[in-house]
């Protein structure tokens, strides 16, 4: 056999050592003794190949809870570690994250960890770029994103999330309203006001009056002040100077 057939082969037999992994790590059926032996073989090799197999497990779900955390949470340690050893891993991990359609809940707790605050909210708003707020039968990963981005108050971060005030999904739409009222920044005071004028869901409209009542600085621009003070729930006022304002104070 020359040196050439002899990598060759060194290659195709690591090649099926790590499928053979990837399929205990994502097999919940396998033993949790298997399973867990083999992520703790994953931590040790710490490179792309077996960085890419731990990200992997994030995508099933045991049947037994306490086992599932268990596992989630020890390859979420294990992966922060090994970047802290490798930060050349990093980009493996942003690139899984960007790819996915879901599942990104553990690998975003990752990047928490690993970015500082502002990486973060940069992130955050480039995954948020590329997403769109037409229908979508499974918003999970958009709806991860506008949760997680209720942790980082940054303006670039905040214009983003405002498209989603006109997202199809409801949901979406409820979640962009706390998470831009966690924001906090006085320039929301517009797309909010636009956003209540032509909302229909009830929850929405109530979570919006109350942030605005509770923020006297937030004025409903005029083009938009007739179709809010229509919308408003009874136990709440448009003034005449643009503020809104429980009735009880």
């Amino acid at each position: 056999m020359g040196f050439l057939d002899f990598l060759f082969d060194k290659e195709q037999a690591e090649k099926k050592r790590l499928a053979k992994m990837l399929k205990t790590v994502t097999n919940m059926y396998v033993q949790p003794t298997e399973r867990q032996f083999v992520l703790a073989e994953l931590k040790e090799m710490n490179n792309e190949d077996s960085l890419k197999i731990l990200l992997a497990r994030f995508n099933e779900s045991s049947h037994n809870s306490t086992v599932d955390l268990e596992e989630k949470e020890f390859v979420h340690e294990s992966i922060v570690e090994m970047v802290r050893l490798n930060s050349a891993l990093v980009p493996v991990i942003r690139e899984h994250v960007l790819k996915a359609q879901d599942h990104v809940n553990w690998p975003l707790k990752i990047l928490q960890d690993i970015y500082s605050t502002d990486e973060m909210a940069d992130f955050l708003r480039e995954l948020l770029e590329s997403a769109h707020t037409e229908y979508e039968r499974d918003p999970e990963k958009k709806q991860e994103v506008i949760l997680r981005s209720a942790e980082f108050k940054n303006e670039a971060l905040a214009k983003e999330i405002t498209r989603f005030l006109d997202d199809a999904n409801e949901t979406i739409r409820y979640l962009t309203v706390e998470t831009l009222i966690v924001q906090d920044f006085d320039f929301l005071a517009e797309p909010m006001s636009k956003r209540l004028a032509e909302e229909d869901s009830l929850r929405i409209i109530q979570k919006m009056a109350l942030a605005f009542s509770n923020r006297r600085h937030w004025t409903v621009p005029d083009e938009s002040r007739e179709a809010v003070a229509s919308v408003l729930p009874s136990e709440y006022n448009l003034h005449k100077d643009g503020y809104i304002h429980s009735r009880r104070t």
